[in-house]
């Protein structure tokens, strides 16, 4: 699904004109809104992440003892999903107060404010396809096991 979205230079300049008469609070109130919204769905994937680690805890070991097909699975998808949590929480949670961007005026500093918002989405949307990914890996090894119930040799 693809939407039409304002490029970087059309939503800087439609912000300006939205709040140039308004004080900054509104700006920074409309700013930090965004950033809620990307940190509330960057916590949700870090819990999808951590019900991973904690099935991996439980069953891992059963999983893996199928084949060496289902430990490389397995493997796969717990360094993958763990690579994505961490680019969650270096990326998208490392915080740099909107307070403290850099600017001469309004209208520099909303470019550092938008700049630094367009680095975090981007980091959300990596961590969310490397999460997707390991989840893959991790779904791959399950199935590999339950298609042979047999072959678990954990004692």
């Amino acid at each position: 699904m693809h939407w039409d979205q304002l490029n970087f230079d059309e939503e800087h300049a439609r912000i300006l004109k939205e709040y140039e008469h308004k004080d900054f609070d509104a700006l920074m109130g409309a700013l930090e809104r965004q950033f809620t919204v990307i940190h509330n769905r960057a916590h949700l994937l870090l819990t999808l992440c951590g019900i991973v680690v904690t099935l991996t805890g439980f069953s891992g070991r059963i999983i893996a003892g199928t084949n060496v097909y289902a430990q490389i699975f397995i493997i796969l998808g717990l360094s993958i999903t763990m690579l994505g949590a961490g680019v969650m929480v270096w990326f998208v949670l490392h915080l740099h107060w909107l307070t403290a961007q850099t600017g001469s005026d309004r209208s520099a500093w909303l470019v550092r404010c938008l700049q630094y918002r367009n680095r975090k989405t981007y980091a959300y949307r990596v961590s969310i396809r490397l999460l997707m990914l390991g989840m893959f890996f991790y779904c791959t090894a399950v199935a590999i096991m339950l298609v042979n119930p047999l072959n678990n040799v954990v004692k």
